[in-house]
């Protein structure tokens, strides 16, 4: 489901639905806002609707990813190199357009992120 973002004659953002939206803070890093800027250009969506996108599709919760073992690591990059393939073939955009490599960049990452063991600090 992709949300567009439109705004009214007084340049506000319109309502996308019944559920009123509170001015909130978040404290980011540099690479997580370009990261979400990415994904939600992507979608032609705002980075806000993005990440209701993401927390509507896991029913308003963030279930935490398993820590993968490195014997299970490459099959993983594999599978998920291939998805992403996929993704991008769907998109249907020229190699060389640079939508099409930011999408490509973005899923480079989102792999990188997925396939890498966190360590506790």
């Amino acid at each position: 489901m992709t949300l567009t973002s439109h705004r009214c004659i007084q340049g506000k953002f319109t309502l996308k639905n019944d559920d009123y939206r509170e001015v909130r803070t978040l404290r980011l890093t540099d690479a997580t806002w370009k990261a979400l800027g990415i994904a939600a250009e992507c979608h032609g969506i705002t980075r806000a609707d993005l990440l209701e996108q993401v927390v509507r599709s896991n029913n308003l919760a963030f279930p935490l990813a398993p820590v993968l073992k490195q014997s299970q690591t490459n099959l993983h990059v594999e599978q998920l190199t291939v998805l992403a393939e996929q993704v991008l073939a769907e998109l249907k955009l020229g190699k060389q357009a640079s939508s099409y490599k930011s999408a490509q960049k973005a899923l480079r990452r989102l792999i990188e992120l997925v396939t890498t063991p966190t360590t506790s600090k």
